[in-house]
């Protein structure tokens, strides 16, 4: 059933991206505007968490399992598609990413930036980076932008259904409202071991020989945040410093980065549909 509901999904992602499109997350704004979360104790901050964040999945994942019968599983295939592609988004990355490809191609780095930052969400930095170091944080910043956009609902959508997947979601918006320290540790702890599970994807689907050993070594790293794990995987085999870089190459590694995080999903949908053949997952 799972790899049924993450095919249509991935399959209806790609079917109705709209460029700029953000996910509708006014009623969760509505449900923190009683609470002045900053000013409370631990223990009421975490409350606040159980009330807005765990029980709301609690009620889907309850209301979901009692359905039954033809009419029921329909609708329940239904509701899982829905709440799987509200949490997947449906924004269309490749068209953001053209007009960063514009403004490269006519060397207006600066704009270049602009446009990376728009659509990465990339940290404020300074804007007269060379070509090489904006090169090298756009790459970084795709890698990571196919984990939190994908890689780490998925790994969670499988293990605990889409109530699994929502929680993971609705923890990010906690997190980015209040910025409250024991929610990020609770982030890292989430992103722990998709992060893990991808690097590992990254050296099957790419570079083997530099990638797999590190990845191998990355599993029993309990420290690394998943940002540096998949960046170092990535980039373990690049030797490629400012002195040899070419502007005009500069683009197809962008690409090559995309499709190696595409290859990845791929792996990641033959290994469920596996799982779903001889498993019965």
């Amino acid at each position: 059933m799972k790899f049924i509901v993450l095919l249509f999904t991935v399959l209806l992602q790609k079917q109705t991206r709209q460029q700029g499109y953000e996910r509708n997350n006014q009623w969760f704004n509505r449900l923190l505007t009683p609470f002045d979360v900053q000013n409370m104790a631990f223990k009421g901050q975490l409350g606040v968490y159980a009330l807005v964040v765990l029980l709301p999945c609690l009620l889907l994942a309850l209301f979901m399992s009692s359905l039954s019968g033809l009419i029921g599983g329909t609708l329940l295939l239904l509701i899982q598609v829905l709440v799987l592609l509200y949490v997947l988004g449906r924004d269309d990355f490749s068209l953001r990413f053209e007009s960063y490809k514009e403004c490269w191609n006519k060397e207006d780095y600066e704009g270049a930036f602009c446009c990376a930052q728009s659509f990465l969400n990339l940290q404020d930095q300074v804007e007269c980076q060379s070509p090489f170091e904006l090169h090298q944080t756009v790459r970084q910043a795709i890698i990571y932008a196919w984990f939190v956009r994908f890689f780490i609902f998925v790994f969670w959508f499988l293990l605990l259904g889409v109530a699994g997947a929502l929680v993971c979601l609705l923890s990010i918006w906690f997190y980015r409202q209040f910025k409250l320290p024991w929610v990020k540790s609770l982030l890292g702890a989430v992103e722990w071991l998709p992060s893990r599970l991808l690097a590992v994807s990254m050296a099957l689907a790419g570079d083997f020989v530099d990638s797999f050993p590190l990845a191998l070594k990355f599993i029993s790293d309990f420290y690394s945040d998943s940002r540096t794990v998949l960046v170092q995987t990535a980039v373990v085999g690049d030797t490629v410093d400012e002195a040899g870089f070419d502007c005009e190459t500069a683009q197809q590694a962008l690409m090559d980065t995309n499709q190696l995080m595409f290859r990845c999903a791929v792996l990641w949908l033959l290994i469920v549909a596996c799982l779903t053949v001889f498993a019965g997952f």
